[in-house]
């Protein structure tokens, strides 16, 4: 259990249920939460099973009886039916539903104890957008208060659901396609020559029929779509396996990269990747080594934050930035951004005492609830 010191004091005590990926639970009274983490994925029933008894002994033993609480806004995710659940049970009327990636955010504006308003950079793999999407390559300006997304990575379709995170060449396909149109398939590479075409063409048209293929402007799924181009493997026994291979064979030293496409829709920037695509595949028909490409992408997304956060720094005036998200586990991104950010001017925030992936929403939502609420 952490002991997390709040940069304000509640009126009512608060149970966070947290997300799912990686189970956690916050309770807080006054000016200091306690927060339990390490349940793993709580589609594991098991983990489940653990997930709820330590929320009903760990409020018996630090004597909070929460009079509010504040889940995620996944209708589907089982700690949110869980907190719906202790809500009817417990007689708690007051139950705030925070979204995933503003969540990610203010647990590093606590985190941080930063006062007035940030841009916060939201990348990870999963959650349920406003809109219905899944989000995870957002950007953020505003405060707990009420967070404005200012931009985030264009919508892509997610044939499968889920099932494209255990098989990321959907996802390679997917970009693939939409940046080459059919004759992908062509592509002197091995990641094609290596593509079932059948599943492919199942795919295919699950997407062109919109039939299990929800959009979604993941970050995480943008690093399982290259690396499973790159590594040339299309499957993923665990969470981020291929991610974090491109990480570990990045060429060091490099510092050039891809094109990005950013334009303005209405009152947000886009962020598109036709360039990227197209650039990766010439070097890789071209034989450039693996550790190269990882290095320009890599340098890429870092430049694409470096960019947005710089137009929306000139937008707003805000000059604080926040990272947070599991895809900042990624140390060369996170440190080629940061960097990037302070040579342009900007103060960037990271997280030390509250992790940087789903294990820190719960003081997330403690945050939010306090701020949008008169009672909490």
């Amino acid at each position: 259990m952490k002991t997390i010191k709040l940069p304000f004091r509640l009126k009512k005590s608060v149970l966070a249920t947290g997300a799912d990926l990686k189970g956690a639970f916050a309770f807080a009274k006054g000016d200091k939460a306690y927060l339990v983490e390490g349940f793993g994925d709580l589609a594991n029933l098991d983990n489940l099973a653990r997930f709820e008894e330590a929320i009903r002994l760990c409020g018996k033993s630090l004597g909070i009886r929460p009079k509010a609480i504040a889940c995620d806004h996944h209708p589907g995710y089982f700690s949110t039916r869980f907190a719906e659940m202790y809500g009817l049970e417990h007689l708690i009327t007051e139950l705030s539903d925070i979204q995933h990636h503003e969540a990610h955010i203010a647990s590093a504006i606590v985190d941080n104890h930063i006062k007035g308003n940030v841009i916060g950079v939201a990348f990870d793999g999963t959650g349920f957008g406003w809109d219905g999407c899944i989000w995870g390559g957002e950007f953020f300006v505003g405060s707990p208060k009420q967070f404005k997304r200012a931009a985030h990575l264009e919508y892509v379709p997610m044939p499968g659901g889920d099932a494209a995170i255990k098989e990321p060449w959907r996802m390679a396909a997917v970009h693939l396609y939409g940046t080459f149109g059919k004759d992908f398939l062509g592509l002197k590479m091995d990641f094609t020559r290596k593509l079932d075409r059948s599943k492919w063409n199942f795919v295919r048209k699950m997407i062109e029929n919109n039939v299990n293929s929800p959009l979604t402007s993941s970050a995480g799924r943008l690093f399982d779509a290259v690396s499973a181009i790159v590594l040339c493997k299309m499957k993923s026994d665990f969470e981020a396996e291929l991610p974090v291979e491109l990480e570990r064979i990045v060429s060091r030293g490099r510092f050039d990269s891809y094109e990005f496409n950013i334009r303005s829709e209405g009152d947000r920037f886009l962020i598109g990747y036709r360039k990227l695509f197209s650039g990766i595949v010439k070097d890789i028909v071209k034989g450039m080594s693996r550790a190269t490409i990882s290095a320009k992408f890599h340098n890429t997304v870092a430049g694409v934050i470096v960019e947005v956060a710089s137009r929306l720094k000139r937008k707003t005036r805000i000059g604080k930035v926040v990272l947070s998200g599991g895809v900042f586990q990624n140390r060369y991104l996170a440190a080629r951004a940061a960097t990037g950010l302070r040579k342009k001017g900007l103060e960037v925030f990271t997280h030390s005492g509250v992790n940087t992936n789903d294990s820190g929403i719960p003081i997330g939502q403690i945050a939010i609830a306090h701020a949008r609420s008169r009672c909490v």
